[in-house]
């Protein structure tokens, strides 16, 4: 009996493809308006079109790119109201998940937030802009996983990759700080404390706050329609 693997193996290059893409757009190496070519992924990966192709579309479909003229793809360029429209979605799916993951915290998992945001602040303090965004992912994203909801942390995570490139504005060196403690700090705190509500108010003070310095960013350099 002969098996054909070919159908594997162009799913998990079209995988990797599509996860490397991913990240360029979530660590704020592609702007808004920003156009990828498969031309540009193959020469870069020494692949095939297809996989190419197939990742493109995938991530097109995701509303992480969008379809431009030709055989490319570009980053998409939001408006103001969209970008509003997007946090604002972002608030009630990442506070129920905060709501939800809270009084499931491990001391193990507040060891590990404790230190990303270590390493965060460490970046930060360098005006490092992917590693700070990196750390922030982990953040969020180890929080959120403890409410052991994975479709509602798959949604989160499409959100938090349509605006992502925008991130690449909002931590411009100098980067923004919020006033007081560092929201992270916290949601740490609440956690140690068992205070559920004090991990979700941070939560929002962290999406509102650096929501608000993006958009005034935007407004104030000319980028925001």
């Amino acid at each position: 009996m002969t098996i054909n693997l070919a159908p594997m193996q162009r799913e998990n290059m079209t995988a990797r493809i599509y996860r490397e893409i991913k990240q360029k757009i979530m660590m704020g190496e592609l702007r808004p308006g920003d156009t990828i070519t498969l031309r540009s992924i193959t020469d870069t990966l020494g692949v095939s079109q297809t996989p190419v192709r197939e990742a493109l579309l995938q991530l097109v479909s995701e509303r992480a790119l969008t379809l431009s003229p030709g055989k490319s793809v570009k980053v998409p360029e939001l408006t103001v109201a969209q970008l509003q429209e997007l946090r604002s979605i972002r608030l009630e799916l990442e506070c129920f998940a905060a709501r939800r993951a809270a009084p499931l915290a491990t001391p193990a998992l507040i060891d590990e937030l404790r230190g990303i945001h270590a390493n965060l602040m460490a970046s930060r303090q360098q005006q490092l802009m992917a590693p700070v965004l990196a750390r922030n992912f982990e953040f969020h994203f180890a929080l959120y996983s403890a409410a052991q909801m994975p479709h509602l942390l798959s949604m989160i995570e499409n959100l938090w990759v349509q605006t992502a490139s925008y991130l690449s504005y909002l931590y411009t060196p100098p980067f923004p700080t919020l006033p007081g403690v560092h929201p992270h700090e916290g949601i740490i705190a609440g956690l140690q404390s068992g205070d559920t509500e004090a991990v979700v108010r941070e939560i929002r003070r962290d999406i509102e706050g650096h929501g608000e310095f993006l958009i005034r960013y935007l407004t104030e350099h000319g980028l925001a329609k």
